[in-house]
């Protein structure tokens, strides 16, 4: 009857009724009957062009100098992502450090939520005290706005290098707890809570494990929000995974050992949460494991486990080629006033087309001087950005194990980088 009821409105009513649905809602709407489907079409309701269902590039940290972030792209994006983020009120000037990135959205130190495409900005309120004074803050964004427009900040607290002599736990207390509360950032009521998290299974460790030479202080901890649920890369390298709904949470452990040559990372790419090995002992090894859930069970899954050596010869600092490649360095400029941004297919790059070099063992040489960094996954295909030798970013497509050479990149060192999909639309809900 409801049905019925609906389908006499009038199109311009109907279409503004539609339009306050989430995205994902949306197209689902779109399978009621044709008469919705029409109108979600003939009035332009489902803009997936301005969702952040693309790469544009790489936003990345220079470790020894922190100052403005950089971005990496194709020249095609110039002008249309205000990169450089130096038009923010911050309060340091000339020092914007990226804390997380997702779906469009950066989350910066200074407690700064941006969208450089659309160049909204927002400071969020000062966080209440939190009852672990000893214990310093991983900050972790979530946001998914095929679901709704609304995002979260989490902080989740960190195991300092020595225990505080006012604090509760002591080196044998297992970590995280089986419950603990955290300090929760709302963009729909534009306020802190705090939230209980409540652990399912094992813990990862206690303090003591949080506190090795090894789990001080990761190069790189990053975080991927998918499905309503945020994986968090923890200090022991295990990676929490918190169902935001309900407050669970539960430990899931690294997919092998690992030892003081061994950088790991996880991101996020085709088919969920991918984690990354980086052998740093010569050998210059690349392991790619897929985490599934199998009958109620995280589990890892091997992708690739490949010799990265042909890579490194090819870029090696003993055969750079002077050609700069198809990426470049950004600047950040921005056209307009900061209200309307133009939209073009251009802004993704083709990992298609362009130069495609093959890694075969037979390329390998007897001697090889470089090294590999890497700089996240493609979040929509199974490709991975490696930094050769402080000189070429290139892509590893992993289903064919071919190296496209996307260009030089010469900067000092890389820090945090985060590859980023433009959100061409949306508010950030507080007003300056």
């Amino acid at each position: 009857m409801a049905l019925v009821a609906a389908q006499l409105l009038p199109d311009g009513v109907l279409a503004s009724v539609l339009r306050r649905l989430a995205p994902r809602s949306l197209a689902a709407s779109r399978c009621v009957c044709k008469s919705w489907c029409d109108v979600v079409d003939d009035w332009r309701l489902l803009r997936t062009d301005l969702l952040p269902l693309s790469l544009s590039g790489i936003f990345f940290m220079e470790e020894i100098f922190p100052a403005l972030p950089k971005f990496f792209a194709s020249p095609s994006i110039d002008g249309k992502i205000a990169a450089r983020l130096d038009y923010l009120d911050t309060k340091f000037e000339g020092y914007l450090h990226i804390m997380d990135h997702c779906n469009g959205l950066l989350l910066l130190w200074d407690q700064l939520v941006v969208n450089p495409a659309t160049r909204q900005w927002v400071r969020l309120p000062q966080p209440p005290c939190a009852g672990l004074e000893d214990f310093a803050d991983d900050m972790c964004l979530a946001f998914d706005p095929t679901v709704s427009p609304h995002y979260e900040v989490l902080l989740l607290p960190k195991v300092p290098h020595k225990l505080g002599s006012m604090t509760v736990f002591t080196e044998e207390s297992e970590w995280p707890p089986s419950w603990y509360t955290i300090r929760v950032f709302s963009s729909r009521t534009w306020t802190w809570e705090e939230r209980v998290l409540v652990r399912r299974g094992e813990a990862a460790g206690a303090i003591a494990d949080m506190q090795s030479p090894r789990a001080r202080e990761p190069e790189h901890r990053y975080t991927v929000y998918w499905k309503g649920e945020l994986y968090v890369h923890c200090q022991n390298d295990s990676i929490m995974r918190i169902t935001l709904s309900n407050g669970e949470y539960e430990v899931i452990k690294p997919p092998t050992s690992m030892d003081e040559f061994t950088e790991f990372y996880i991101g996020k790419s085709k088919k969920g949460l991918y984690c990354a090995l980086i052998y740093k002992d010569r050998s210059y090894r690349l392991q790619v494991w897929l985490l599934s859930e199998l009958r109620g069970k995280m589990e890892w899954g091997l992708k690739i486990d490949t010799s990265l050596v042909p890579v490194v010869a090819m870029f090696s600092w003993l055969s750079h080629e002077e050609n700069s490649g198809p990426w470049i360095l950004h600047g950040g400029n921005y056209d307009g006033d900061g209200k309307k941004v133009i939209v073009e297919d251009k802004c993704e790059w083709d990992f298609n087309n362009g130069i495609l070099l093959e890694a075969r063992d037979g390329d390998e040489c007897d001697f090889v001087s470089g090294s590999i960094y890497f700089l996240g996954f493609h979040p929509y295909d199974e490709i991975a950005f490696l930094w050769v030798s402080r000189a070429r970013v290139v892509a590893y497509h992993l289903s064919s194990s071919k190296v496209q050479d996307l260009g030089m990149l010469h900067v000092q060192c890389v820090g945090d980088s985060f590859p980023y999909t433009p959100y061409w639309t949306g508010e950030l809900f507080e007003k300056h």
